[in-house]
């Protein structure tokens, strides 16, 4: 039995397009990052946080959503 923070949460058509705004949101983030500074240590740290951020916010998104289905087999 997998516990549920850890099992994977089909969303719902709801949580769905809210996770396909959240990834065109960081999409474009990444991108004006690219664009506006300069490749260094401190633009990849930028794009890192930006990719973890998205992540967190989409599991925000389905773990939360009370028609998403977790598979816990």
């Amino acid at each position: 039995m997998i516990d549920k923070p850890y099992a994977y949460h089909k969303p719902s058509e709801n949580g769905l397009a809210k996770i396909n705004r959240l990834r065109e949101h960081f999409s474009e983030g990444e991108r004006l990052i690219r664009e506006l500074c300069p490749a260094s240590r401190h633009q990849s740290v930028a794009l890192t946080n930006n990719e973890t951020t998205a992540m967190w916010a989409i599991k925000a998104v389905v773990f939360n959503d009370s028609e998403s289905v977790a598979d816990t087999r």
